[in-house]
């Protein structure tokens, strides 16, 4: 599309400098019939045009040139690029004019100009040396002088890239055609570069001189068809035509539909049939002077369009390098001057110092052109969603920024993104000069994992065109708060066993984050509860909060017997609460439910329980049973106990107590709850009984 924005006046595009280089014979840039000073024919390969079809050729109003020459301001940040026949330079009266050519040159500020009847490298040098680089100092570099085209290509290193140094191409009349190739500076891909022809064409309006220039045309055209489509689709022919009108043979040649299009010429203006009329004096470069012109020059005042601008389609589509709307002007040309002086009177366009200027400076005006910059993109490199739990939302902004200066073309694009990630589609648009724009990209975290990826911002950038940001982020998985180190269980038993008010021991519940790996989050357990048993149930020193990983968090619990009534069963439920760790997508985990039990013995008889003299696990009764069920065993001394549920396969589906039991003879009453998922099926199951080296396993029967 094309630039958006306002224009500003004297901009700049920044170019950065490559040196000049010296072309070889055989150079892939250039056609088989140029020749290069001093070398002879050239093998083969040429300068290239991409075959494409004309999409539009924009017609510009004479009002509309004129309000933009009154305006006086052309568009910021653009490549400017001039042509300009100085009517035999250097003249006999040099450093009379040198000045006159400074005011014009430090107005109109072009980027590159193409210079016309330059008489000697000499000259090329003067006008270098003493004008362009004395309007502005060490801005300015120019291509090697060809003779035979009386030419040469003036350009700011800073704002285009020289790309070959210029050839002569031979079309059998009085002047070859000058053709160079230069690159937007700071763009590396051809998109970017366009060929540059200079021509100066046969001048007479006799039938001689009209046949000769449509052969020089013909032979230009034919050279331009066949020039090899790997270098730039991009041209401009431009110069001093001598061409009268649009019906004139040259100009079709030029601007006609051949067989072969590669070389086929359009007109930015649309100005059908002979030019030196006023409805088209906008656009006349010659004469400067109707009346006291300096010795040599044509007379008769405006009113020729000889020095245009001829260019390729590529430069007239709306996309990438292309012709800014509005942007070709014959400078000094207020459309008041027919068959006039260009200083006669007042001058719309310019200041009267510049208008006499361009008066005493040549008999032709400059003409100029603007082009617009290649859209840029500009993206992050890199996005980092950070480490997320599963479930979270998980977005990260992504700012795609067109970083050509205005005016330039509108950076169009689309975004795709890798597996494990999400960004909105498109298209999108994004115009130079303005904010990026912002884009939501996300991370998918339906799964645990550690996500990588490219995002690829696909855009019409002709350096970029897939601008790749690296995707990157983490998603674990949930807490899973347990009393078991093996298997999630989320309930639990513990039996201090029957006692004497004073011989209580504590007993530890410890608290596990099951599985836990560097794909899971951390527990962190917030909250302990003790309710019931008559509040003789604690916890040692009370409960503090733990964060839990692969380790365990182990806490004491105490049972007080003192004041205890003989021969009861005292019962508690201890609740511990957790959560995930603080990240994304944290939430809270499953209480840990445990029951906590005590029995105190019968009153004092007189008469001393002796402690069991060895080891003993009983039968349980009621066996088969329905809802509960009472396990008994003995204990010689204080020992670590486990009692564990498996089913007929072999799996463990409930651990019903597993801690430090002191010695005696333990009744433990059972309901049966399998790792926190509900009642068990009926059916046989066997309870396993473990303490030191002891192990033991019974038979029992849930019946429904």
């Amino acid at each position: 599309m094309g630039p958006a924005g306002p224009w500003y006046p004297h901009g700049r595009l920044e170019f950065i400098r490559s040196p000049c280089v010296r072309i070889p014979v055989g150079d892939p840039g250039m056609h088989p019939s140029i020749r290069l000073a001093g070398t002879g024919p050239m093998a083969s390969r040429a300068f290239s045009s991409f075959r494409v079809s004309r999409s539009a050729a924009p017609a510009l109003a004479v009002l509309a040139a004129l309000t933009w020459l009154v305006a006086g301001v052309s568009p910021a940040f653009a490549l400017k690029v001039a042509t300009w026949n100085l009517t035999g330079y250097p003249p006999a009266d040099i450093s009379t004019r040198q000045p006159h050519l400074r005011i014009v040159l430090a107005a109109l500020d072009p980027d590159v100009i193409a210079v016309q009847e330059l008489a000697t490298a000499a000259g090329r040098d003067s006008f270098l040396t003493n004008v362009l680089n004395v309007v502005q100092p060490g801005q300015w570099s120019a291509t090697n002088y060809f003779a035979t085209c009386q030419s040469a290509i003036f350009y700011k290193p800073a704002k285009a890239t020289l790309t070959f140094g210029g050839s002569a191409i031979p079309t059998g009349g009085p002047r070859d055609v000058l053709a160079v190739r230069l690159r937007h500076a700071g763009y590396a891909s051809k998109l970017a570069e366009i060929r540059l022809y200079s021509v100066h064409f046969k001048a007479g309006d006799v039938a001689a001189d009209v046949t000769a220039r449509a052969l020089e045309c013909a032979s230009l055209r034919n050279n331009m068809n066949s020039a090899t489509t790997a270098v730039t689709s991009n041209y401009l022919v431009c110069g001093d035509t001598n061409v009268y009108g649009s019906t004139e043979g040259g100009y079709q040649r030029l601007t006609e539909s051949q067989a072969d299009n590669d070389g086929r010429c359009f007109d930015p203006l649309t100005m059908p049939g002979t030019w030196n009329q006023y409805a088209y004096a906008a656009y006349h470069t010659q004469s400067t002077c109707s009346s006291g012109c300096p010795a040599g020059w044509a007379g008769g005042g405006l009113d020729d369009r000889f020095d245009l601008f001829l260019t390729s389609p590529t430069l007239q589509d709306g996309e990438g390098l292309d012709l800014v709307p509005g942007g070709y002007v014959a400078y000094g040309n207020d459309a008041q001057h027919y068959n006039a002086s260009i200083n006669g009177g007042v001058n719309y366009a310019v200041g009267m110092d510049v208008a006499t200027a361009l008066f005493f400076s040549s008999d032709h005006l400059p003409v100029m052109v603007t082009l617009q910059a290649p859209a840029k993109v500009l993206a992050a490199s890199r996005l980092d969603f950070g480490t997320v739990i599963v479930g979270a939302t998980a977005e990260q902004p992504l700012t795609v920024t067109n970083g050509a200066a205005v005016p330039a073309d509108e950076l169009s694009y689309s975004l795709v993104a890798p597996a494990g990630f999400a960004a909105p589609a498109g298209p999108f648009a994004a115009n130079a000069g303005a904010a990026g724009n912002v884009h939501a990209a996300s991370m998918v975290t339906t799964d645990p994992g550690v996500k990588n990826g490219v995002l690829t911002v696909s855009c019409d950038d002709p350096d970029s065109t897939a601008k790749p940001t690296q995707l990157s982020g983490t998603v674990l998985a949930h807490a899973a708060a347990s009393l078991d180190s093996a298997n999630v269980t989320t309930q639990a038993t513990l039996d201090f066993g029957t006692h004497a008010p004073g011989d209580f021991a504590d007993l530890p519940v410890r608290v596990h984050n099951a599985g836990w790996g560097a794909l899971q989050a951390k527990l962190e357990l917030t909250g302990g509860v003790i309710s019931g048993g008559n509040g003789r149930f604690s916890m040692v020193g009370g409960f503090e909060p733990a964060e839990i990983a692969g380790v365990a968090r182990a806490y004491a619990l105490r049972f007080d017997g003192a004041g205890a009534t003989a021969d009861s069963l005292y019962e508690a439920t201890l609740v511990l609460s957790g959560t995930d760790e603080p990240l994304p997508g944290a939430s809270p985990a499953a209480d840990l439910v445990v029951t906590l039990r005590a029995r105190t013995l019968p009153g004092d008889t007189g008469v001393v329980t002796p402690l069991p003299e060895r080891i003993a696990f009983h039968p349980p009764s009621p066996n088969p049973f329905r809802g509960t069920t009472t396990l008994r065993f003995d204990l010689q001394r204080e020992a670590e106990v486990s009692l564990e549920l498996f089913d007929l396969s072999g799996r463990r589906v409930a651990t019903i107590l597993k801690g430090t039991q002191p010695a005696g003879r333990h009744e433990l009453p059972w309901s049966p709850v399998a790792l926190g998922r509900g009642p068990l099926q009926a059916g046989l199951y066997f309870v396993n009984f473990r303490t030191g080296g002891f192990s033991q396993t019974r038979r029992v029967v849930l019946v429904p």
